[in-house]
């Protein structure tokens, strides 16, 4: 336990029959990181791990790779079909869900469930209590804020008394893990490991990156929170300016976009942008990705980013705020950062790598490395499955 370290070997019970060691349930109901569940069940399943996903249905152009884990969908059957269902009746069929978990807890007697989000803290504490009576629960705390800032009423009541529920927490940042000493969980109950990078399943588009001015691509659910207001006036600051370049705005949208659209057309810079709001399957992202000459992140909070986990690697040049998993190391090593909120100083950023091949092919350079300075799955699963370990010997 405690904040993630070197040089320590952990110590896996063995089943006597032999692998799998480990009978896992990972619960995410909403599965609202679907690639970093995959990757993770993944990884744990690598390990030896016997891994169920459980969640909703998968969405028609969702897929999960076929690498040795299940999948379970018992949360929001009718709220995922055409149609869908209001939110009253998602929130019934939450509590639904996790009375078939608690169930599915006592038939199979898994050796812990590791949970990824709190959704209705009220009906979440119920739930789980329940299920810590079979099994240790963990929790992985993404994010201090719930749902970014954006929860409704419901998501926020309850929240922080919900979260001292579980026997162990997985962050991975370190103001994730004083956040939660502050709301009184032990420090010895809270490990801090850092997110590792994730990786698209198809391989990225031949041939050379079309011509063109230089691309700069933010990419990922469009929300509130990521700043993409900051990007549209930092891009058409560039205009003013008389800077040649392209900005892309890819993902599906959570919300309205029309007046950041209409801005945009009535500063006359249409050719400038392109609003690419929708749902990205893999082979459309990967296309976006490797297009794009600079990647931004004009968050105005953030704790850990799974876009950033997505994005390290790639030799692109980074541009991020000064926030979260942005500001601290490895990340802040090989980031060009902003002050979050600023669209004066992220369009001086951009200018600099518009205007400056060699700075943005170091900076692209840094990016590249930080893949490698970000700790591998094989390692997180291993770090888990101590945690694990730990928390059966002290049930027992």
């Amino acid at each position: 336990a405690g904040s993630a370290g070197t040089g320590w070997s952990p110590c896996v019970r063995r089943r006597s029959q032999g692998p799998p060691a480990w009978k896992v349930l990972v619960g995410g109901p909403s599965l609202f990181a679907l690639p970093y569940d995959a990757a993770f069940c993944a990884a744990l399943a690598a390990a030896g791990a016997e891994v169920t996903l459980v969640g909703r249905p998968l969405r028609a152009e969702e897929s999960l790779p076929a690498a040795g884990f299940a999948h379970l969908p018992l949360f929001y059957a009718r709220s995922e079909r055409p149609g869908g269902a209001g939110r009253w009746h998602k929130g019934l069929e939450h509590g639904l869900g996790l009375r078939a978990l608690a169930a599915l807890v006592r038939r199979e007697k898994p050796d812990v469930v590791h949970l990824q989000w709190l959704v209705l803290p009220l009906l979440d504490a119920l739930g789980h209590a329940a299920i810590a009576r079979h099994a240790p629960l963990v929790l992985t705390a993404h994010n201090t804020v719930p749902f970014h800032g954006a929860a409704a009423p419901l998501q926020r009541l309850g929240h922080d008394r919900a979260l001292h529920g579980f026997a162990h927490y997985v962050t991975h940042t370190e103001p994730t893990a004083r956040h939660l000493v502050r709301l009184g969980i032990p420090a010895e109950r809270v490990t801090v490991l850092p997110h590792p990078p994730l990786a698209l399943p198809v391989a990225p588009p031949a041939g050379p990156r079309p011509p063109g001015p230089p691309r700069i691509l933010l990419f990922g659910a469009l929300k509130p929170y990521k700043g993409v207001d900051v990007l549209v006036a930092a891009a058409l600051e560039l205009a003013r300016r008389g800077r040649d370049c392209h900005v892309t705005i890819a993902g599906r949208p959570f919300m309205d976009l029309a007046p950041l659209e209409a801005e945009v057309a009535a500063a006359g810079a249409r050719d400038r942008f392109t609003f690419d709001a929708r749902f990205l399957p893999d082979a459309d992202l990967a296309a976006h990705l490797a297009a794009a000459d600079i990647l931004v992140f004009p968050y105005r909070e953030i704790d850990a980013s799974g876009a950033l986990a997505l994005a390290a690697g790639r030799g692109k040049p980074i541009v991020a705020s000064a926030v979260g998993v942005f500001a601290e190391r490895p990340a802040a090593d090989h980031l060009l950062l902003v002050p979050p909120g600023d669209a004066r100083a992220l369009a001086g950023a951009l200018e600099r790598l518009i205007l400056t091949p060699e700075e943005r092919s170091l900076r692209g350079q840094l990016a590249r490395r930080l893949g490698d300075a970000l700790p591998g799955w094989p390692a997180f699963a291993e770090r888990c499955l101590a945690i694990y370990a730990g928390l059966a010997r002290g049930r027992r």
